[in-house]
Protein backbone atom coordinates (compact mmCIF):
# COMPACT_ATOMS: atom_id res chain seq x y z
CA UNK A 1 0.00 0.00 0.00
CA UNK A 2 3.07 2.39 0.38
CA UNK A 3 4.55 1.47 -3.17
CA UNK A 4 2.25 4.04 -4.57
CA UNK A 5 0.97 7.26 -4.53
CA UNK A 6 -2.15 7.72 -2.19
CA UNK A 7 -4.96 9.93 -2.91
CA UNK A 8 -7.09 12.07 0.13
CA UNK A 9 -10.77 11.05 -0.64
CA UNK A 10 -14.31 12.88 1.36
CA UNK A 11 -15.26 9.14 2.31
CA UNK A 12 -12.41 8.34 5.13
CA UNK A 13 -13.44 4.56 4.91
CA UNK A 14 -11.40 4.56 1.71
CA UNK A 15 -8.22 5.85 3.12
CA UNK A 16 -6.87 2.51 4.39
CA UNK A 17 -7.56 0.80 1.03
CA UNK A 18 -6.19 3.23 -1.51
CA UNK A 19 -2.75 3.00 -3.42
CA UNK A 20 -2.23 4.83 -6.95
CA UNK A 21 0.71 5.14 -9.18
CA UNK A 22 1.82 8.26 -10.24
CA UNK A 23 4.40 9.26 -12.84
CA UNK A 24 5.89 12.95 -13.05
CA UNK A 25 7.74 14.42 -16.28
CA UNK A 26 10.53 13.73 -17.03
CA UNK A 27 12.47 17.09 -16.21
CA UNK A 28 14.61 17.91 -13.69
CA UNK A 29 16.22 15.46 -11.33
CA UNK A 30 15.98 11.57 -11.46
CA UNK A 31 16.28 11.80 -7.62
CA UNK A 32 15.93 14.11 -4.19
CA UNK A 33 18.71 15.10 -2.52
CA UNK A 34 19.25 13.23 0.41
CA UNK A 35 20.56 15.74 3.52
CA UNK A 36 23.70 16.23 4.79
CA UNK A 37 22.27 14.72 8.30
CA UNK A 38 21.27 11.48 6.50
CA UNK A 39 25.16 11.33 4.95
CA UNK A 40 26.67 11.56 8.00
CA UNK A 41 25.36 8.14 9.32
CA UNK A 42 27.28 4.99 8.30
CA UNK A 43 26.28 3.23 5.48
CA UNK A 44 24.00 0.56 7.45
CA UNK A 45 22.12 3.64 8.87
CA UNK A 46 21.69 5.39 5.56
CA UNK A 47 20.80 2.26 3.31
CA UNK A 48 19.64 -0.37 5.46
CA UNK A 49 21.14 -3.53 6.45
CA UNK A 50 19.80 -7.45 7.16
CA UNK A 51 15.94 -6.62 6.11
CA UNK A 52 16.00 -4.02 7.88
CA UNK A 53 15.00 -0.25 5.96
CA UNK A 54 17.61 2.60 6.43
CA UNK A 55 16.57 5.95 6.37
CA UNK A 56 16.84 6.24 2.13
CA UNK A 57 15.00 2.82 1.83
CA UNK A 58 12.27 4.54 4.17
CA UNK A 59 11.93 8.05 2.71
CA UNK A 60 11.82 6.61 -1.14
CA UNK A 61 9.15 3.72 -0.34
CA UNK A 62 6.96 6.55 1.19
CA UNK A 63 7.95 9.31 -1.16
CA UNK A 64 9.19 8.39 -3.82
CA UNK A 65 11.67 10.37 -6.57
CA UNK A 66 10.64 13.34 -8.86
CA UNK A 67 10.18 10.94 -11.55
CA UNK A 68 7.96 8.61 -9.61
CA UNK A 69 6.32 10.50 -6.83
CA UNK A 70 4.73 8.47 -3.93
CA UNK A 71 2.54 9.31 -1.21
CA UNK A 72 2.18 8.44 2.31
CA UNK A 73 -1.40 8.77 2.94
CA UNK A 74 -1.92 9.82 6.44
CA UNK A 75 0.20 13.08 5.31
CA UNK A 76 -2.69 15.70 4.94
CA UNK A 77 -1.90 16.58 1.16
CA UNK A 78 -4.44 16.82 -1.24
CA UNK A 79 -3.15 14.75 -3.94
CA UNK A 80 -6.45 15.01 -6.23
CA UNK A 81 -8.82 12.43 -8.13
CA UNK A 82 -12.24 12.25 -8.13
CA UNK A 83 -13.38 9.31 -6.09
CA UNK A 84 -16.60 7.47 -8.00
CA UNK A 85 -18.10 3.95 -7.99
CA UNK A 86 -18.53 1.83 -10.92
CA UNK A 87 -22.39 1.82 -12.29
CA UNK A 88 -21.44 -0.67 -14.97
CA UNK A 89 -18.81 -2.90 -17.08
CA UNK A 90 -18.28 -4.55 -20.55
CA UNK A 91 -15.54 -6.29 -22.42
CA UNK A 92 -15.12 -7.75 -25.66
CA UNK A 93 -12.22 -9.25 -27.87
CA UNK A 94 -11.44 -5.48 -28.72
CA UNK A 95 -12.09 -3.35 -25.72
CA UNK A 96 -13.48 -3.14 -22.28
CA UNK A 97 -15.84 0.02 -21.43
CA UNK A 98 -16.58 1.52 -18.37
CA UNK A 99 -19.15 3.76 -16.54
CA UNK A 100 -18.38 5.54 -13.19
CA UNK A 101 -20.95 7.12 -10.74
CA UNK A 102 -19.42 10.19 -9.21
CA UNK A 103 -18.85 10.14 -4.88
CA UNK A 104 -21.22 12.26 -3.17
CA UNK A 105 -20.00 16.21 -3.17
CA UNK A 106 -17.63 15.21 -5.64
CA UNK A 107 -17.34 16.13 -9.64
CA UNK A 108 -16.27 13.81 -12.60
CA UNK A 109 -12.36 15.77 -14.39
CA UNK A 110 -13.08 17.63 -17.62
CA UNK A 111 -10.14 15.53 -18.83
CA UNK A 112 -9.00 12.00 -17.26
CA UNK A 113 -5.96 9.80 -17.93
CA UNK A 114 -6.44 6.81 -15.53
CA UNK A 115 -8.85 5.04 -13.11
CA UNK A 116 -7.37 3.36 -10.01
CA UNK A 117 -9.83 0.76 -8.31
CA UNK A 118 -9.88 1.15 -4.64
CA UNK A 119 -12.66 -1.75 -3.66
CA UNK A 120 -13.61 -5.35 -4.75
CA UNK A 121 -11.43 -8.24 -6.86
CA UNK A 122 -9.44 -5.64 -8.84
CA UNK A 123 -8.61 -3.16 -5.67
CA UNK A 124 -4.81 -1.60 -6.14
CA UNK A 125 -4.86 -1.78 -10.18
CA UNK A 126 -4.51 1.44 -11.95
CA UNK A 127 -5.90 1.07 -15.91
CA UNK A 128 -4.98 3.87 -18.09
CA UNK A 129 -7.98 5.33 -20.14
CA UNK A 130 -7.80 5.84 -24.48
CA UNK A 131 -11.40 7.68 -24.24
CA UNK A 132 -13.38 9.80 -21.34
CA UNK A 133 -16.47 11.44 -21.37
CA UNK A 134 -17.21 13.80 -18.51
CA UNK A 135 -20.93 13.92 -18.87
CA UNK A 136 -21.92 10.23 -18.77
CA UNK A 137 -18.70 9.21 -17.10
CA UNK A 138 -18.25 6.52 -19.79
CA UNK A 139 -14.50 5.49 -20.53
CA UNK A 140 -13.01 3.01 -23.07
CA UNK A 141 -9.89 1.30 -20.87
CA UNK A 142 -6.58 0.82 -22.62
CA UNK A 143 -6.42 -3.16 -21.61
CA UNK A 144 -8.88 -5.77 -20.42
CA UNK A 145 -8.05 -5.64 -16.39
CA UNK A 146 -7.18 -8.68 -14.74
CA UNK A 147 -9.85 -8.93 -12.14
CA UNK A 148 -13.40 -7.78 -13.37
CA UNK A 149 -14.89 -4.65 -11.81
CA UNK A 150 -18.53 -4.76 -10.98
CA UNK A 151 -20.87 -2.52 -10.20
CA UNK A 152 -20.02 -0.75 -6.84
CA UNK A 153 -16.59 -0.67 -6.54
CA UNK A 154 -15.13 2.27 -5.33
CA UNK A 155 -12.25 3.87 -7.54
CA UNK A 156 -10.34 7.25 -7.77
CA UNK A 157 -10.26 8.42 -11.72
CA UNK A 158 -7.03 10.28 -12.40
CA UNK A 159 -6.05 10.12 -9.08
CA UNK A 160 -2.67 12.48 -8.08
CA UNK A 161 -3.60 14.85 -10.67
CA UNK A 162 -3.00 17.76 -8.17
CA UNK A 163 0.85 16.67 -6.92
CA UNK A 164 1.67 15.93 -10.92
CA UNK A 165 0.30 19.25 -11.39
CA UNK A 166 2.33 21.16 -8.84
CA UNK A 167 5.01 19.21 -9.35
CA UNK A 168 5.67 19.92 -12.99
CA UNK A 169 5.10 23.94 -12.20
CA UNK A 170 7.27 23.65 -9.16
CA UNK A 171 9.69 22.58 -11.55
CA UNK A 172 9.08 25.18 -13.77
CA UNK A 173 8.83 28.63 -11.34
CA UNK A 174 10.68 27.32 -8.10
CA UNK A 175 13.13 24.50 -8.21
CA UNK A 176 15.73 26.99 -9.74
CA UNK A 177 15.94 28.46 -6.77
CA UNK A 178 14.84 26.25 -4.29
CA UNK A 179 16.15 22.85 -5.43
CA UNK A 180 14.69 19.83 -6.83
CA UNK A 181 14.27 18.64 -2.93
CA UNK A 182 12.94 21.93 -2.06
CA UNK A 183 16.22 22.09 -0.16
CA UNK A 184 17.37 25.98 -0.99
CA UNK A 185 20.02 24.66 -3.36
CA UNK A 186 19.00 25.55 -6.74
CA UNK A 187 21.50 26.56 -9.72
CA UNK A 188 20.95 30.26 -8.98
CA UNK A 189 20.94 29.61 -5.44
CA UNK A 190 24.87 30.72 -4.62
CA UNK A 191 23.73 34.06 -5.81
CA UNK A 192 21.16 35.44 -3.84
CA UNK A 193 21.60 37.13 -0.22
CA UNK A 194 19.23 35.99 1.55
CA UNK A 195 18.95 32.72 0.74
CA UNK A 196 16.12 31.12 -1.07
CA UNK A 197 13.59 29.00 2.15
CA UNK A 198 15.04 24.91 2.47
CA UNK A 199 11.68 23.52 3.35
CA UNK A 200 13.42 20.67 5.02
CA UNK A 201 13.52 22.18 7.93
CA UNK A 202 9.59 22.41 8.06
CA UNK A 203 9.55 25.36 9.28
CA UNK A 204 8.44 28.87 7.31
CA UNK A 205 9.16 32.64 9.16
CA UNK A 206 6.02 34.41 7.64
CA UNK A 207 2.78 32.99 8.98
CA UNK A 208 -0.61 34.30 10.58
CA UNK A 209 -0.59 30.77 12.97
CA UNK A 210 0.46 30.71 16.66
CA UNK A 211 4.71 30.04 17.64
CA UNK A 212 3.62 26.22 18.34
CA UNK A 213 2.12 25.97 14.37
CA UNK A 214 2.71 25.12 11.21
CA UNK A 215 2.50 27.06 8.25
CA UNK A 216 -1.17 27.19 6.93
CA UNK A 217 -2.39 27.11 3.53
CA UNK A 218 -3.05 30.20 3.52
CA UNK A 219 0.28 31.22 4.24
CA UNK A 220 2.06 29.96 1.52
CA UNK A 221 -0.73 30.98 -0.93
CA UNK A 222 -0.18 34.46 0.11
CA UNK A 223 3.60 34.71 -0.10
CA UNK A 224 3.18 32.84 -3.83
CA UNK A 225 0.83 35.59 -4.67
CA UNK A 226 2.68 38.92 -3.14
CA UNK A 227 5.88 36.95 -2.87
CA UNK A 228 8.56 38.56 -0.09
CA UNK A 229 9.73 42.23 -0.21
CA UNK A 230 13.21 42.63 -0.30
CA UNK A 231 13.94 39.26 -1.31
CA UNK A 232 14.21 37.66 -4.47
CA UNK A 233 10.84 35.44 -4.09
CA UNK A 234 8.90 37.28 -6.87
CA UNK A 235 5.22 37.33 -7.00
CA UNK A 236 3.15 34.88 -9.08
CA UNK A 237 -0.39 36.70 -8.39
CA UNK A 238 -1.04 36.32 -12.42
CA UNK A 239 -1.04 32.48 -12.04
CA UNK A 240 -4.54 30.44 -11.89
CA UNK A 241 -5.99 29.75 -8.61
CA UNK A 242 -5.53 26.04 -9.30
CA UNK A 243 -2.35 26.39 -10.42
CA UNK A 244 -1.14 28.06 -7.06
CA UNK A 245 -2.80 25.54 -5.00
CA UNK A 246 -1.31 22.58 -6.59
CA UNK A 247 1.83 24.39 -6.20
CA UNK A 248 1.13 24.62 -2.58
CA UNK A 249 0.42 21.20 -2.11
CA UNK A 250 3.82 20.63 -3.40
CA UNK A 251 5.62 22.59 -1.48
CA UNK A 252 4.27 20.60 1.76
CA UNK A 253 4.88 17.80 -0.22
CA UNK A 254 8.58 18.35 -0.24
CA UNK A 255 8.69 20.31 3.40
CA UNK A 256 7.04 16.66 4.58
CA UNK A 257 9.61 14.86 3.31
CA UNK A 258 12.33 17.14 4.63
CA UNK A 259 11.08 17.00 8.07
CA UNK A 260 10.63 13.07 8.02
CA UNK A 261 13.91 12.51 7.22
CA UNK A 262 15.24 14.97 9.84
CA UNK A 263 13.10 12.90 12.66
CA UNK A 264 14.46 9.92 11.20
CA UNK A 265 17.72 10.30 11.24
CA UNK A 266 17.39 12.09 14.70
CA UNK A 267 16.41 8.08 15.65
CA UNK A 268 19.93 7.30 14.35
CA UNK A 269 22.49 9.86 14.86
CA UNK A 270 23.40 9.89 18.57
CA UNK A 271 24.60 6.11 18.08
CA UNK A 272 25.35 5.36 14.15
CA UNK A 273 26.47 8.59 13.32
CA UNK A 274 30.04 8.19 11.57
CA UNK A 275 31.20 10.55 14.58
CA UNK A 276 29.43 8.40 17.08
CA UNK A 277 30.29 5.14 15.67
CA UNK A 278 34.07 6.59 15.56
CA UNK A 279 34.00 7.27 19.26
CA UNK A 280 32.09 4.29 20.16
CA UNK A 281 35.13 2.13 18.59
CA UNK A 282 37.13 2.90 21.29
CA UNK A 283 35.38 0.18 23.70
CA UNK A 284 33.42 -1.39 21.33
CA UNK A 285 34.10 -3.66 18.29
CA UNK A 286 32.46 -2.65 14.76
CA UNK A 287 30.66 -5.79 14.35
CA UNK A 288 28.96 -5.60 17.20
CA UNK A 289 27.45 -1.68 16.57
CA UNK A 290 26.77 -3.40 13.04
CA UNK A 291 24.71 -6.06 14.66
CA UNK A 292 23.05 -4.16 17.38
CA UNK A 293 22.28 -1.47 14.15
CA UNK A 294 20.58 -4.37 12.31
CA UNK A 295 18.54 -5.36 15.13
CA UNK A 296 16.98 -2.14 15.71
CA UNK A 297 15.95 -1.45 11.86
CA UNK A 298 14.72 -4.53 11.98
CA UNK A 299 12.68 -5.23 15.28
CA UNK A 300 12.01 -1.09 16.30
CA UNK A 301 13.10 0.99 13.29
CA UNK A 302 9.79 0.52 11.22
CA UNK A 303 7.12 0.95 13.96
CA UNK A 304 9.22 4.71 15.14
CA UNK A 305 8.98 5.58 11.56
CA UNK A 306 5.23 5.03 11.64
CA UNK A 307 4.71 6.57 14.71
CA UNK A 308 6.95 9.95 13.38
CA UNK A 309 4.66 9.69 10.39
CA UNK A 310 1.55 10.63 12.42
CA UNK A 311 2.42 12.52 14.75
CA UNK A 312 4.01 14.69 11.54
CA UNK A 313 0.74 14.06 10.07
CA UNK A 314 -1.17 15.51 13.04
CA UNK A 315 0.91 18.68 14.01
CA UNK A 316 0.73 19.59 9.80
CA UNK A 317 -3.43 19.39 9.85
CA UNK A 318 -4.03 21.20 12.90
CA UNK A 319 -2.04 24.38 10.99
CA UNK A 320 -5.28 24.69 9.19
CA UNK A 321 -7.36 24.53 12.16
CA UNK A 322 -8.94 27.57 13.43
CA UNK A 323 -7.18 27.08 16.77
CA UNK A 324 -3.70 27.63 15.20
CA UNK A 325 -4.84 31.23 14.14
CA UNK A 326 -3.71 34.27 15.57
CA UNK A 327 -6.65 36.15 16.37
CA UNK A 328 -6.60 39.40 18.29
CA UNK A 329 -8.78 39.94 21.22
CA UNK A 330 -8.93 43.28 20.75
CA UNK A 331 -9.55 45.75 17.68
CA UNK A 332 -6.39 47.69 16.26
CA UNK A 333 -6.03 50.58 18.65
CA UNK A 334 -6.35 53.38 16.75
CA UNK A 335 -3.46 55.28 15.41
CA UNK A 336 -2.20 58.47 17.20
CA UNK A 337 0.95 60.08 18.48
CA UNK A 338 -0.06 58.91 21.74
CA UNK A 339 -0.07 55.39 20.56
CA UNK A 340 3.08 55.94 18.54
CA UNK A 341 4.75 56.89 21.93
CA UNK A 342 3.43 54.10 23.76
CA UNK A 343 4.26 51.44 21.23
CA UNK A 344 8.12 53.39 21.45
CA UNK A 345 8.17 52.98 25.29
CA UNK A 346 7.22 49.28 25.02
CA UNK A 347 9.58 48.77 21.91
CA UNK A 348 12.33 50.10 24.22
CA UNK A 349 11.00 48.00 27.54
CA UNK A 350 13.52 45.89 29.56
CA UNK A 351 10.63 43.50 29.34
CA UNK A 352 10.61 43.59 25.41
CA UNK A 353 13.85 45.09 24.72
CA UNK A 354 13.53 45.00 20.43
CA UNK A 355 16.63 47.36 20.87
CA UNK A 356 18.80 44.85 21.64
CA UNK A 357 18.31 44.05 17.68
CA UNK A 358 16.74 45.69 16.09
CA UNK A 359 18.25 49.06 17.14
CA UNK A 360 17.40 51.94 19.52
CA UNK A 361 16.45 54.26 16.27
CA UNK A 362 15.21 50.81 14.45
CA UNK A 363 17.79 50.76 12.05
CA UNK A 364 18.63 46.82 12.45
CA UNK A 365 22.07 47.69 14.36
CA UNK A 366 21.35 46.77 17.45
CA UNK A 367 23.94 44.98 20.00
CA UNK A 368 23.25 41.86 18.92
CA UNK A 369 23.88 42.85 15.85
CA UNK A 370 27.98 42.76 16.71
CA UNK A 371 28.09 40.05 19.36
CA UNK A 372 29.37 36.32 18.31
CA UNK A 373 26.21 33.97 18.40
CA UNK A 374 26.59 30.63 19.20
CA UNK A 375 25.54 27.83 17.30
CA UNK A 376 22.58 25.87 18.87
CA UNK A 377 23.35 22.85 17.34
CA UNK A 378 27.41 22.30 17.81
CA UNK A 379 27.60 24.55 20.88
CA UNK A 380 30.80 26.61 19.56
CA UNK A 381 30.52 29.99 17.83
CA UNK A 382 29.38 30.99 14.39
CA UNK A 383 32.67 32.58 12.84
CA UNK A 384 30.84 35.67 12.14
CA UNK A 385 29.64 38.41 14.71
CA UNK A 386 25.75 38.80 14.27
CA UNK A 387 22.63 36.90 14.68
CA UNK A 388 21.92 33.37 12.65
CA UNK A 389 18.86 31.34 11.91
CA UNK A 390 18.07 27.71 11.84
CA UNK A 391 19.48 27.20 8.41
CA UNK A 392 23.10 28.99 9.64
CA UNK A 393 22.49 31.56 7.36
CA UNK A 394 23.25 35.36 8.97
CA UNK A 395 19.86 36.58 9.96
CA UNK A 396 20.37 40.41 10.12
CA UNK A 397 17.44 42.27 12.38
CA UNK A 398 15.02 43.86 9.74
CA UNK A 399 15.49 47.94 9.61
CA UNK A 400 12.09 48.91 10.50
CA UNK A 401 13.20 52.58 9.09
CA UNK A 402 12.89 51.09 5.14
CA UNK A 403 9.23 50.45 5.66
CA UNK A 404 10.24 46.99 4.14
CA UNK A 405 8.52 44.04 5.92
CA UNK A 406 9.11 40.92 4.15
CA UNK A 407 6.15 38.78 5.78
CA UNK A 408 3.66 41.81 4.64
CA UNK A 409 3.13 45.44 5.83
CA UNK A 410 -0.44 44.85 6.61
CA UNK A 411 -1.39 45.92 10.55
CA UNK A 412 -2.84 42.23 11.16
CA UNK A 413 0.83 40.87 9.34
CA UNK A 414 3.13 42.74 12.09
CA UNK A 415 0.79 41.90 14.98
CA UNK A 416 1.15 38.09 13.44
CA UNK A 417 4.95 38.78 13.04
CA UNK A 418 5.20 40.05 17.34
CA UNK A 419 2.84 37.79 18.59
CA UNK A 420 4.37 34.35 16.83
CA UNK A 421 8.17 36.11 16.19
CA UNK A 422 9.22 34.80 13.01
CA UNK A 423 9.34 31.17 12.88
CA UNK A 424 13.53 29.84 12.34
CA UNK A 425 14.73 33.16 13.08
CA UNK A 426 15.64 35.06 16.45
CA UNK A 427 13.16 36.67 16.32
CA UNK A 428 11.03 35.69 19.86
CA UNK A 429 7.38 35.12 20.23
CA UNK A 430 5.87 37.90 22.47
CA UNK A 431 2.13 36.10 22.68
CA UNK A 432 2.13 37.04 26.06
CA UNK A 433 2.18 40.72 25.86
CA UNK A 434 -1.20 42.29 26.26
CA UNK A 435 -3.18 42.57 22.60
CA UNK A 436 -3.92 46.81 22.94
CA UNK A 437 0.18 46.90 23.91
CA UNK A 438 1.05 45.05 20.35
CA UNK A 439 -0.92 46.99 18.46
CA UNK A 440 0.45 50.03 20.00
CA UNK A 441 3.60 48.69 18.22
CA UNK A 442 2.28 48.65 15.66
CA UNK A 443 1.41 51.93 15.01
CA UNK A 444 4.92 52.49 15.98
CA UNK A 445 6.45 50.69 13.64
CA UNK A 446 4.43 51.82 10.74
CA UNK A 447 5.45 55.14 11.78
CA UNK A 448 9.19 55.22 11.57
CA UNK A 449 9.45 55.00 7.62
CA UNK A 450 7.62 58.65 7.99
CA UNK A 451 9.15 60.44 10.91
CA UNK A 452 12.49 62.19 10.46
CA UNK A 453 13.11 61.34 14.22
CA UNK A 454 11.32 58.00 15.37
CA UNK A 455 9.03 57.82 18.04
CA UNK A 456 9.10 61.51 18.44
CA UNK A 457 5.57 63.48 19.12
CA UNK A 458 5.07 67.15 18.16
CA UNK A 459 4.73 69.06 21.34
CA UNK A 460 0.65 69.91 22.11
CA UNK A 461 -0.19 73.19 21.22
CA UNK A 462 -1.85 74.16 25.07
CA UNK A 463 -4.38 77.04 25.34
CA UNK A 464 -3.73 79.73 28.23
CA UNK A 465 -6.47 78.70 30.72
CA UNK A 466 -4.72 75.48 30.50
CA UNK A 467 -1.89 76.37 32.18
CA UNK A 468 -3.01 79.19 34.18
CA UNK A 469 -1.61 81.94 32.21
Amino acid sequence: METSIKITLKNQVLLGLLALSVSGCSDGDSSFAYSQRTQSLIKEAQNGSEGGPGVKQTLDTRFGNPQQLKAWMKLPVEWGGSAASVESFAASDTEARIKFVAQEGVTLPAVASSVQFVTGEGAGQSIALTAWDEKTGEAVLAGVPDKTPVSGDLCVIDGGSTLKSGRVLYMRHCSHCHGAAGDGNGPTAQYMIPKPRDYRHGVFKFTSTNDQSKVSRNDLLRVLKYGIPGTYMPSFLLMKEDELHAIVEYVRFLSMRGEYERRLVNELASDYSETAVSDRLASEKASDIVEELQSFLKDEFPATAETLGDDLAEIWTSADTEDAKILPTVARVEDSAESRQRGRELYLSKTLNCADCHGIDGAGNGPQTVAFEKNPVTNELYPEAGLHDVWDNPNQPRNLQRGIFRGGRRPIDLFCRIHAGIKGSRMPSFKNTPHEDIWHIVNYLLSLQFESDPGTIAAKSVAPSETGE
